[in-house]
């Protein structure tokens, strides 16, 4: 009997002792999962903030995007200036999803834009006095973004320079795991999606080949005037770029993939081009040498977004219990038309693609903003009662992709288009929001 009692004593002790210990690792495991989610909140408020000021007029066409991305030395002075925004406390929701406010005023961005242009800008596109006029095209005094964050050790990517590494000290972080909501959409929507954001990334690595500013009054695609044409050879001159790194949404059907390429490469793919393919004499050798001294970074990199097949797009929907719109699942398209007197020398056919190319952008803002997001509501009513995601859907729109430039009987035509998921994943997380208030 005695024996009995005592072994009763020893297995209570055990199990009253084994409870703080499961207490214990719970709570670990819990505050893992704020730290986590917090990390990927911040992350997101400093990519939102990236995009909005990026989406921000200088003048009625040009845009702080055109300002920053022909210049790796402006480019990076932004990422630091936007590393520098502090942001607001954060707020977690019982799944230990995160939001974490940003703003940062308009003044301030002007400012810092303007003493940007006056160290480092040696183009005649932007005047420094352009700026001063920046805040009849903002309709705001602040700029506001809220970030938000699930448990996930990745960050996404397009993150402004040297964010990651300051957001990922001191914390362990687990190994990477695919979301529920792609494995509940199977391996061949992965795989679909995986490979659109492939040739995504290609498509954009070459966007900012064509963007770098070789001399002051000169783009790259200023020089090869005809770039449509030898695209294909471009993209074999590339074909040494890797993958960094593959970021699947967790609660969209989404996937970003970043490629990156050596500066070296790129260097050597605007040299081959301008062997092969340069007529004139205004752009020399020297020009393209001076160019790799400017660029600091070691790789060029960029990151493409891709989407499965509409009938996975279904499946997401269901998973996520969000009613998403017909047009997420497929490409928005539009074309655009330009002329110029000189039309017929390689000048004038260049003045007028640009003018085809913002002829055809105006028309894919207009289609868009008429887009429904829901039975009784436009884009164009969403963003007027939320007017802190204008210029992240004017980010969206200048970030376009240029599909083909065509000439035929004095007129220019060129053909944007844009994923409808990338329109609507600036709508998804607004809607994520208003709803959990």
């Amino acid at each position: 009997m005695l024996r009995t009692v005592l072994l009763s004593v020893v297995v209570v002790g055990l199990v009253l002792s084994a409870a703080p210990m499961a207490v214990a690792q719970v709570s670990a495991k819990d505050a893992q999962n704020k730290l986590l989610s917090k990390r990927a909140a911040e992350a997101d408020a400093y990519r939102k903030l990236a995009e909005t000021i990026r989406g921000l007029h200088i003048t009625s066409q040009t845009y702080v995007k055109d300002f920053v991305t022909e210049s790796d030395v402006i480019q990076s002075e932004l990422d630091t200036f936007i590393r520098g925004v502090r942001l607001g406390e954060p707020k977690w929701y019982e799944d230990f999803s995160c939001e974490v406010p940003a703003e940062v005023t308009v003044a301030k961005v002007i400012t810092h834009l303007k003493e940007i242009h006056t160290r480092h800008y040696h183009g005649d596109q932007i005047k420094g006095t352009d700026f001063a006029e920046m805040k009849q095209f903002i309709k705001k005094d602040v700029i506001k973004a809220i970030g938000m964050g699930a448990p996930r050790p990745e960050l996404p990517p397009g993150l402004p320079e040297g964010v990651e590494e300051m957001l990922s000290q001191g914390i362990t972080l687990p190994s990477p795991a695919i979301p529920d909501l792609w494995l509940k959409m199977g391996p061949q929507a992965r795989l679909m999606a995986k490979r659109a954001a492939e040739l995504d990334a290609m498509r954009r690595l070459l966007e900012r080949i064509k963007g770098l500013r070789v001399t002051s009054d000169t783009l790259v695609k200023d020089f090869v005037a005809e770039w449509d044409v030898i695209e294909t050879e471009a993209r074999g001159y590339l074909i040494g770029a890797h993958e960094v790194r593959t970021y699947y949404h967790h609660d969209e059907p989404i996937v970003e993939v970043t490629y990156a390429v050596p500066t070296e490469q790129v260097i050597e793919t605007i040299k081959a081009l301008h062997e092969r393919h340069y007529h004139g004499n205004h752009v020399h050798g020297k020009d393209i040498v001076n160019l790799k001294r400017q660029i600091k970074r070691k790789t060029f990199e960029a990151t493409g977004m891709g989407v499965p097949k509409p009938q996975y797009v279904m499946v997401a929907a269901q998973v996520t219990q969000i009613s998403m719109p017909d047009w997420v699942s497929s490409r928005i398209t539009v074309t655009g038309e330009g002329t110029d007197p000189a039309i017929d020398t390689p000048q004038g056919k260049l003045k007028a693609a640009r003018a085809a190319e913002l002829d055809a952008k105006r028309r894919l803002a207009e289609q868009v903003y008429g887009l429904r997001v829901s039975s009784d509501t436009l884009v164009r009513d969403f963003v007027t009662e939320h007017d802190n995601i204008t210029s992240q859907v004017d980010a969206v729109l200048i970030g376009a992709m240029v599909d083909r430039t065509e000439w035929g009987s004095g007129v220019a035509r060129v053909t944007v288009s844009l994923p409808g998921m990338e329109v609507w994943s600036v709508f998804h997380q607004e809607i994520q929001i208003t709803r959990r208030r």
